[in-house]
């Protein structure tokens, strides 16, 4: 089922000079309702706190003149964003971070069956981009291109870290009114920007590739058996020999982790790697040596400088102790 959102009022709630604005629409036919609140930040910098709950499979469409770099990260029930100007389709799953420069938007959500969402977004206007973004941003001049011929570019989608997601729920849950609640949200709103442009800066501000990508039924077959594989094989594999294994090429093998499992193969290795690691570490049957050798490190140090990362205490301790503390 599909259904558009009247545009007017919801424009009129974007576009408002409002320190604060609150937004409800009513899905027909008691499919569900949708709301938004709006906080002024700053002059160039806005913040939607949106909320929805669906009752049944449904597709919601809308347009809106919103332009600007676009920060949402998502505290909900997994949803599936459509973007008509650059074609693209993302799932967007719970804890995930969607980085999206826009001038105006078309295109629709989809729902599937009861979903409760709940999603934080920071849109941040040229002016602050002109002063601290676009400077040191190397796709600056592609960025601007689409910008002109209304098309969004999609830069980065990920999980969010551990800290954006503690600051994007202390944002929608402020504890504070009136001129305390101004200066907590903005010092908030302010750290999460920090960081994601510090982030994009230090990744050489690589264009996110998550375009439209389809995945078959025999794709999501091989993705699901390259997590098998992780998770119960014997063998340590590398992301090349993964890739070889399941028939797929490396790029729809770490995008497809991204959009199937939230997460990356090589996380699940180091998982894998560290999990076997800590196995036989106990059995007291092995040096560290020969565990390092067994779950496919080259050097013992770089073995324990991963396991000491991961777990919170150094190999040698573990052996020492004869105990295993968990985290």
């Amino acid at each position: 089922m599909s259904y558009r959102i009247n545009s007017s009022d919801f424009e009129d709630f974007l576009l408002s000079t409002n320190r604060c604005n609150c937004w409800q629409h009513n899905l027909p036919n008691s499919l569900g309702v949708i709301q938004s609140n709006k906080e002024i930040i700053e002059d160039n910098i806005f913040m939607f706190k949106t909320n929805a709950l669906v009752n049944n499979k449904l597709e919601v469409n809308s347009f809106s003149k919103v332009l600007g770099l676009c920060i949402v990260i998502n505290l909900g029930d997994d949803i599936v964003y459509i973007d008509k100007s650059n074609n693209s389709k993302l799932l967007f799953k719970k804890d995930e971070l969607l980085i999206k420069y826009i001038n105006s938007y078309e295109g629709s959500i989809v729902f599937n069956n009861l979903t409760k969402t709940k999603s934080l977004c920071l849109v941040i206007r040229d002016e602050f981009l002109e002063k601290y973004f676009f400077k040191k941003f190397k796709n600056e001049e592609i960025l601007k291109r689409n910008f002109k011929n209304h098309i969004s570019t999609n830069i980065k989608k990920s999980l969010a870290s551990y800290k954006t997601k503690i600051l994007a729920n202390e944002l929608y849950e402020s504890p504070f009114k009136a001129e305390l609640d101004t200066l907590y949200l903005q010092s908030k709103a302010y750290e999460i920007i920090y960081n994601e442009f510090k982030d994009l800066f230090s990744l050489n501000s690589r264009i996110c590739t998550c375009k439209n990508v389809k995945f078959n039924s025999q794709d999501i077959d091989s993705l699901k058996r390259a997590k098998e594989l992780i998770q119960t094989s014997q063998k340590v594999y590398s992301i090349s020999d993964l890739s070889k294994e399941v028939a797929l090429n490396e790029f729809k093998l770490k995008l497809g982790f991204k959009e199937l499992f939230a997460t990356t193969p090589g996380s699940l290795v180091l998982e894998a790697r560290m999990q076997k690691a800590k196995a036989l570490l106990i059995t007291g049957d092995y040096n560290i040596a020969e565990v390092s050798s067994i779950v496919g490190y080259k050097h013992q140090q770089s073995f324990s400088v991963a396991f000491t990362k991961y777990f919170k205490i150094n190999p040698k301790e573990l052996l020492k102790n004869n105990k295993y503390y968990f985290y």
